[in-house]
């Protein structure tokens, strides 16, 4: 005859591997047993960051780490699975939306990559042409607001960069999207400071941005100075 105290550990194992047994086959779970940590959405440099495009945009709507897929629909494609898998695999560090939530400024914090920077070069390329179709400024920062400009500085640069946005077109013949895509892109690329050094097919950095105003100044030169020279040509003649 077992002890008694055998008895009892027994009846208690039992116990313990019937609620074990219920617990893990036939009882559906309610989540109350559940525990849940906060993970990180953002840096420390990012929230610095973010802080300093609300100051820049006090009035619009920051958003950090946007996939394209949640800015941007495709408005027409000569392939739309490929250009649907451009808009899955891309994302951008912050987006600035307009009045109506739609997006105006994108922008990536400006990193040096050593590995496979002729990879990550190809992908910054097709990020800004995608997002230049649809009238979005892509532009790199800084990787610490102590090396941006002030906000209202910054802004005001940024007025002059805005693309203008696409207008909404009937649909088209398959045979002539292509052609007018191109065309487009073409368009949009035709709008540059040649001043600046800056590129419209490449994607714009800090430096190029702060330029535009000095180029546009020179621009505006170039073109009063002719007028300037003939009418004191004139004046002299009197």
């Amino acid at each position: 005859m077992f002890p008694l105290w055998i008895a009892f550990v027994v009846a208690i194992a039992l116990v313990a591997l019937g609620v074990w047994v219920y617990r893990r086959y036939f009882r559906t779970a309610s989540g109350r047993e559940d525990r849940y940590t906060p993970e990180r959405i953002l840096t420390p440099e990012q929230v610095a960051m973010l802080d300093y495009l609300c100051e820049t945009f006090p009035d619009q709507v920051v958003l950090p780490n946007m996939p394209l897929r949640n800015m941007l629909s495709i408005r027409r494609a000569i392939d739309r699975q490929r250009a649907t898998e451009r808009l899955r695999t891309q994302k951008v560090d912050f987006v600035v939306c307009d009045a109506e939530g739609r997006p105006v400024f994108a922008f990536d914090v400006e990193q040096y990559h050593l590995s496979d920077a002729k990879a990550k070069a190809h992908q910054l390329k097709m990020k800004n042409r995608i997002l230049k179709t649809a009238g979005v400024r892509f532009l790199f920062l800084k990787n610490s607001i102590h090396r941006m400009p002030s906000p209202n500085d910054f802004r005001r640069q940024l007025d002059l960069a805005a693309l203008p946005r696409p207008k909404p077109q009937d649909a088209e013949p398959q045979d002539s999207a292509r052609q007018r895509l191109e065309s487009k892109m073409s368009e949009y690329d035709t709008l540059a400071y040649p001043n600046t050094g800056f590129k419209e097919s490449e994607v714009m950095g800090l430096s190029g941005l702060m330029g535009l105003g000095e180029a546009k100044a020179d621009r505006k030169n170039d073109l009063d100075s002719p007028l300037d020279s003939r009418t004191e040509s004139v004046r002299r003649r009197a």
